[in-house]
């Protein structure tokens, strides 16, 4: 396919797709797509394809001043995300323009949309072996969405899938990444229950609800435990929540994984523990 002088390969074309989920360090799509002979190709010839991308204005980047972590790794290298060219190039190859993020890059930002990132590939990784992804909204999808239904708080993510036995199930996302102060972290639980019941689907099964909070580190998930532990601002919503980090949903099944409450008690199976129906709500 040609597109402003532009031969795009079928390599490229996987690229894009990979990015349409969301940002992604250098280092992650050099070492999973320019690969030759079961060795990756050289720094040099990976860094001009990707700036040939850039230019023909198919992708996005940004050089954070501060290395980033994503891991137990370092990221010195740019930041790439999918741009406006680059959606219409997997919207003409029948990529669903729904599920194709397109995010504003910026320092304050980015460690954030990593995460975020990561977490939205892992829910799709299973999506039709494990169950269906019927909606995935993230806090831009949302936002539209906001005025019209009458959300007051916007979580990062909010989705709903259906498993194979039928049953549905609705979460809504925070997305930590340890700059959240406490006040402002307590705030939402009570907010994201209502948003979550605003936007459930119409259907005879009604979804089952609940607050995943997905943290940078685990000292982070223990501090953010801690506090709605002891918190009286959110006793009502607090077998609401479940707690995990983003390295072990990335590292494993994702939302099959374990996942924690607030009093460090382990969930073996969000979609077999009832967190909290829209009844008590």
């Amino acid at each position: 396919m040609s597109a402003k002088g532009l031969h795009l390969t079928d390599r490229d074309i996987d690229v894009l797709k990979y990015l349409a989920y969301g940002p992604a360090f250098s280092g992650d799509l050099h070492i999973r797509f320019f690969v030759k002979s079961g060795k990756t190709i050289s720094r040099q010839a990976f860094e001009s394809r990707m700036k040939k991308l850039k230019s023909a204005g198919h992708i996005r980047s940004i050089k954070p001043q501060e290395e980033l972590s994503q891991g137990n790794t370092r990221n010195h290298g740019p930041v790439h995300a999918l741009a406006e060219r680059g959606l219409e190039i997997l919207t003409g190859k029948g990529v669903d323009v729904n599920r194709i993020r397109l995010v504003n890059l910026n320092e304050k930002t980015i460690p954030h949309e990593i995460i975020l990132t990561r977490l939205i590939r892992k829910i799709y990784e299973f999506d039709g072996v494990r169950y269906r992804v019927i909606r995935l909204y993230d806090d831009v999808m949302l936002s539209r969405l906001a005025p019209q239904r009458k959300i007051r708080r916007i979580p990062d993510l909010r989705f709903t899938v259906q498993l194979k036995n039928g049953s549905y199930y609705s979460f809504c996302v925070e997305v930590d990444a340890g700059t959240t102060g406490d006040t402002k972290f307590l705030e939402k639980p009570d907010a994201f229950i209502r948003t979550n019941h605003l936007l459930d689907i119409t259907n005879n099964k009604e979804p089952m609800i609940g607050i995943l909070v997905v943290c940078d580190t685990e000292n982070r998930m223990r501090c953010l435990q801690q506090l709605v532990h002891d918190s009286k601002l959110v006793a009502s919503t607090k077998s609401a929540l479940a707690f995990n980090t983003i390295y072990n949903l990335d590292n494993s099944l994702g939302l099959f994984n374990s996942w924690y409450r607030a009093d460090g008690t382990k969930i073996e199976m969000i979609f077999k523990y009832k967190m909290a129906s829209s009844k008590t709500v």
